[in-house]
């Protein structure tokens, strides 16, 4: 006769205890590694800018840093511009930008804040052509009440109708604060789906948009609150930063494309007609300080931000950004403006004794206006204030 074992149960106990020993140990050595990557994911989530209490009358603190910088990260070149030394650049803040390598191969001063004057309408520009077609329709409207005293004009009425893509020609050429308004009004009300939002809360909200486009381009020692560059001790950016806003333009092809022509006539929607000249002498070829390889792009000018620039130039073997912020004088951003691309382009140049851009046959359009004077063809780069 066969016996037949009954089973051990005390050896299927065993087992079970086995096993719970065995996950409670598994559990101890990996949770340690599964807390510390979750720890890792809320370090590197960017944090709110912060923008530091003002010291002094006219320059604020440096905005607080950023976890995890998101955008445009810039190299630096480790060799010097043999022609080029701070000396030679008159200008408190420069940089010189390789397009072709993303090398800035000069740099002055680069994370100093400093204002950034009407070179702020490239981000104007920015953020109309992110959220709006150049087609979209713009009406001019009691924002113009917005403009401070001897504003740099595009010469816009209250009741005139034009498109985003005049509308930034007025903003770009003439360096027009009453587009800048139009702009940031009638983009924040289309943004936020509230066309009865009030001017002064869309300015903000415009202001707003601009400092979400500049964190994107990597600008995170910047702050805006205006969308025309007038003078504000809580509006201001780095020669860096200029540079990072204007090689993020470069996703909105149009205003590369606007910044290059010499002057712009056109009949607006509503039926008037405008003539708005660039005042950006270094691509207008009636007057000295014309370079015929620029291409552009925005100049600026209050008392306190001095004279500003961000400008382009290109020819068959160069793609080259200049920023030069605070010159003590209109010939001075110019001729370092010119210096800077000539270093790479012709350095030859700068060796001709003394090198200075040829003064213009007549006097230079002047970036001062005075109170209540008019300029009806917009024929000179008329001052941000």
């Amino acid at each position: 006769m066969k016996l037949y074992k009954s089973p051990d149960k005390s050896g299927n106990k065993s087992d079970r205890i086995f096993m719970i020993l065995f996950l409670i140990i598994f559990a101890m050595c990996f949770l340690p590694f599964l807390l510390k990557k979750e720890n890792a994911n809320n370090e590197t989530a960017p944090v709110n800018v912060e923008v530091n209490d003002v010291s002094g009358p006219d320059m604020p603190e440096i905005i607080t840093g950023v976890q995890e910088k998101p955008g445009i990260r810039l190299h630096y070149s480790e060799k010097d511009l043999p022609e080029i030394t701070d000396e030679t650049i008159s200008s408190s803040a420069a940089l010189l930008y390789d397009r072709k390598t993303n090398t800035v191969i000069y740099s002055k001063n680069a994370d100093s804040p400093l204002f950034p004057a009407s070179t702020t309408k490239i981000m104007t520009a920015c953020v109309a052509l992110r959220y709006l077609k150049p087609d979209y329709p713009l009406k001019v409207g009691t924002e113009l009440s917005l403009l401070q005293p001897e504003s740099s004009l595009a010469y816009l009425n209250q009741g005139n109708e034009l498109t985003l893509e005049d509308a930034l020609y007025a903003l770009l050429l003439p360096s027009g604060n009453d587009a800048a308004y139009v702009i940031a009004v009638n983009t924040a009300r289309f943004v936020s789906e509230n066309p009865a939002m009030p001017d002064a809360e869309a300015v903000k909200y415009f202001g707003n948009l601009m400092n979400d486009e500049a964190f994107e381009a990597g600008a995170d020692h910047t702050h805006f609150c205006v969308p025309d560059g007038y003078h504000d001790p809580f509006h201001y950016t780095t020669a860096e930063d200029m540079l990072k806003i204007a090689i993020h333009s470069e996703k909105y092809p149009l205003i590369a494309q606007i910044c290059a022509q010499p002057y712009r006539e056109t009949q607006i929607i509503s039926g008037q007609s405008f003539y708005w000249a660039n005042g950006n002498l270094l691509v207008t070829n009636d007057n000295g300080y014309y370079l015929p390889f620029a291409t552009g792009l925005k100049t600026g000018f209050t008392d306190e931000a001095g004279y500003c620039m961000v400008a382009t130039a290109a020819d068959e073997n160069n793609d080259l950004i200049a920023v030069v912020m605070k010159a003590p004088t209109l010939a001075g951003r110019y001729t370092d403006a010119a210096r800077l691309f000539y270093s790479v382009m012709n350095p030859e140049k700068l060796k001709e004794p003394p090198f200075v851009t040829t003064e213009p046959a007549t006097e230079p359009p002047s970036e001062e206006k005075a109170e209540g004077e008019e300029n009806p063809e917009n024929e000179s780069e008329d001052a941000d204030e």
